[in-house]
């Protein structure tokens, strides 16, 4: 038996890590702990990979002198700042440091996929097979066919319904879209249409869980893809326009129609329709944003916020679950201004936008799908995160750096 080498350990780990990284959001529908494992061993994988290649090494050398990681350092250098003024400096210290650490680990799964161009058709097909297998089960557990929620959480006495099961997964879903899609068309042929057939199933879960900042990040992204096909003066952009206004319509009659649950007609002081956003997420915000105000420039302190006098008080005539911040301001914005404020916030909201510009100008230049996918990766994810979990939950960052390296990894496409 021939021992393993650099030089064939490197392709056996790079196809193993395009497997683990190619599962591991579509296992989002099962927990978090499934999501997670597979990425662990992925970046295990790749730091194996960085110790024994030269070129990976230097990739990662190259990106740290990039300037996109000079954005991430100026966010570094003002969370720092941030930390002595906070409620609790360890905690934000620990939470702040923790999301540098998750991108610096997949920037080195990046690194070890972009330098093995031959595992990419198999994680793209692995991402396609896995992602509809794991939501059209997804799509049967919430038609209440039975047994298939106990069956993923190994769990056959389980009394969780799906609806709640998989609205999380919902937030993933929609990301999962234009990756997917993005991945079926890099391979070609019938792929293509298998990746088309989980846009529809996607939808159904984050109908059927009623996730309305999954349908908003949806919304976001159909804008902001015809947007770019528009400016990218593609032939198909009447039809395109025609389509993003009936699906604009539709998803707003829809939350307009479905209430669930019914909104009380006697809440007053709300800013907004109460059809479009519930009061009790309303109350949220007003919460957070006062916060924000009694410390504009510092802020309050990372993941501080719920643990502010007042966090945990009951909003009036909301019911005796209806908490003024249950844990989070659920919006990332709101939730950086109020606990990084004003030098916390401007640096992320500089980076964001200099890599969508930048994504921008390559689409309308080159017409590449591959930064239209992370364009429309960006604005689902991002306009989501407007209304729904917490920016420092570990799950939904590493699904954000996940979906995004997997792009970013890829080959440059054949002429």
């Amino acid at each position: 038996m021939t021992a393993l080498s650099p030089s064939n350990l490197g392709p056996k780990l790079a196809t193993f890590i395009a497997v683990m990284v190619a599962v591991a959001i579509p296992l989002r529908v099962i927990g978090v702990a499934p999501q997670q494992l597979p990425l662990s061993l992925a970046l295990i994988g790749a730091l194996v990979l960085y110790y024994i290649s030269t070129e990976i090494r230097q990739r990662i050398k190259q990106t740290l002198t990039s300037k996109t990681t000079m954005f991430v350092g100026a966010i570094v250098l003002a969370w720092a700042i941030t930390i002595p003024f906070s409620l609790s400096p360890l905690g934000s210290a620990k939470i702040g440091g923790r999301s540098f650490l998750f991108l610096f680990a997949i920037v080195l799964v990046w690194a070890a996929l972009k330098s093995h161009k031959d595992v990419h058709e198999l994680l793209w097909k692995v991402l396609v097979i896995g992602t509809i297998a794991c939501t059209a089960a997804a799509v049967l557990s919430l038609l209440d066919v039975p047994l298939i929620l106990a069956f993923m959480k190994a769990d056959l006495s389980t009394h969780e319904f799906p609806q709640q099961a998989f609205k999380s997964f919902a937030a993933s879903e929609l990301c999962l879209i234009p990756i997917v899609i993005w991945a079926g068309r890099r391979l070609g042929g019938n792929w293509r249409f298998c990746a088309y057939t989980h846009a529809p199933l996607a939808i159904s879960v984050i109908m059927l869980t009623h996730n309305r900042a999954a349908l908003a990040g949806l919304l976001a992204m159909i804008g902001i893809v015809i947007f770019s096909i528009v400016r990218a003066k593609h032939r198909h952009t009447n039809i395109l326009l025609v389509l993003a206004a009936g699906a604009a319509i539709a998803i707003i009659a829809w939350v307009r129609i479905d209430r669930l649950p019914l909104v009380a007609a006697h809440i007053h002081g709300t800013y907004l329709p109460v059809w479009l956003v519930d009061p009790h997420r309303q109350s949220i915000w007003k919460f957070a944003f006062e916060k924000f105000l009694n410390h504009p420039w510092l802020g309050n302190g990372i993941d501080q916020l719920s643990k502010l006098s007042g966090a945990n008080v009951i909003v009036p005539e909301l019911g005796h679950s209806a908490f003024f911040l249950p844990s989070h301001p659920h919006n990332w914005a709101l939730e950086i201004l109020a606990e990084s404020g004003i030098i916390g916030f401007l640096p992320v909201f500089a980076a964001l936008a200099y890599i969508a510009w930048q994504l921008m100008k390559r689409f309308v230049r080159t017409q590449d799908e591959d930064a239209l996918a992370q364009i429309a990766l960006m604005a689902g994810f991002w306009a989501s995160a407007l209304f729904n979990f917490s920016i420092w939950a570990v799950w939904w960052q590493l699904t954000f750096f996940t979906l995004f390296a997997i792009v970013a990894a890829a080959p440059p496409r054949k002429i």
